[in-house]
């Protein structure tokens, strides 16, 4: 009896996390690239975990609705949301946003975008640099197709730094950027990614990369910075949970997500998708999105 009692008092022992189904929520529609990769990782850090991972899209202000809304649950590991990192690391520094780098923990990163300036490959040029000079002795003023704050900010640091004025011709999405200049309303354009099939094909020409390395499917288009610029940009597929994760509930997930990031299915599928390879967790991605903040506090001085 007395045994029984003592083992009756003692508290139960704490389940393992996670004990339910896991939310991410895209903070862009169903189709894009980072809610196709979102989905995929989601689907193999579910097997990790061993609970359904469920994602969600909830779209609206380049990421910031549904980062915003995360801000306002429980650190307990079981919401998430997949973004891009410059929804954190600049959105709040050009539009007043509920929300600041601090109000995150950073789970993962699983993608680079491959971020490039093109043009048609009639223009006779083989790098940025070609186009800059051409534009130079041509009036000193060119157009170029545009679909966000950062190409802007990018182009406008350019022009500083060339003496060229480049004109931002609004476009919806990286898609119609390269639709502008496929149908030769605008000598230039900025694209995310959404170029790279007509690049690969030939269709276009893609005249230098926004991030600190040359992309493995286009080795001969070289960096901003290579072509003497001092500029770069850089744009991952983030995972993103409230601040103040516990570390029992960080552990687990940070390896799921690692795990799901080296996997092969997911390794070809950033090629097929042409993203750089980018992989991190935990204190190391935090530390690359501090430094990813500081990096466009000061573009946004030099781009004023």
């Amino acid at each position: 009896m007395g045994a029984a009692v003592f083992l009756l008092g003692q508290p139960a022992a704490q389940a393992a996390w996670p004990e339910k189904p896991v939310t991410v929520t895209v903070g862009f529609g169903a189709g894009g690239t980072t809610d196709v990769v979102a989905r995929a990782v989601a689907d193999l850090v579910s097997k990790k975990l061993g609970q359904p991972v469920i994602v969600e899209n909830r779209p609206g202000a380049g990421g910031a609705v549904a980062a915003t809304a995360l801000t306002k649950l429980p650190a307990d590991g079981y919401n998430l949301v997949a973004t891009t990192s410059t929804t954190i690391t600049l959105d709040p520094q050009v539009t007043k946003l509920g929300f600041s780098i601090d109000d995150f923990t950073y789970v993962a990163a699983t993608g680079e975008f491959p971020e490039a300036f093109i043009a048609l490959p009639k223009s006779g040029w083989k790098t940025l640099k070609d186009a800059i000079e051409a534009s130079k002795a041509s009036g000193g003023k060119t157009t170029y197709a545009s679909s966000t704050s950062l190409d802007r900010m990018i182009t406008a640091a350019l022009g500083k730094k060339t003496g060229l004025q480049l004109v931002p011709v609004p476009t919806r999405s990286g898609a119609e950027v390269v639709t502008q200049v496929m149908g030769g309303h605008t000598p230039l354009g900025y694209s995310s990614g959404a170029y790279y099939p007509q690049a690969k094909s030939g269709e276009v020409a893609a005249l230098a990369v926004l991030g600190e390395k040359r992309l493995k499917g286009l080795p001969n288009v070289p960096t901003l910075k290579e072509l003497g610029y001092g500029l770069s940009s850089v744009n991952l597929i983030l995972f993103v949970a409230p601040k103040g994760l516990p570390a029992d509930v960080a552990k687990p997930l940070y390896a799921a997500f690692a795990a799901a990031a080296a996997d092969p299915s997911i390794v070809e599928l950033m090629e097929k998708r042409s993203l750089n390879d980018f992989v991190a967790t935990g204190d190391e991605l935090a530390k690359t999105i501090a430094s990813q903040s500081e990096g466009f506090k000061q573009l946004l001085e030099v781009s004023k």
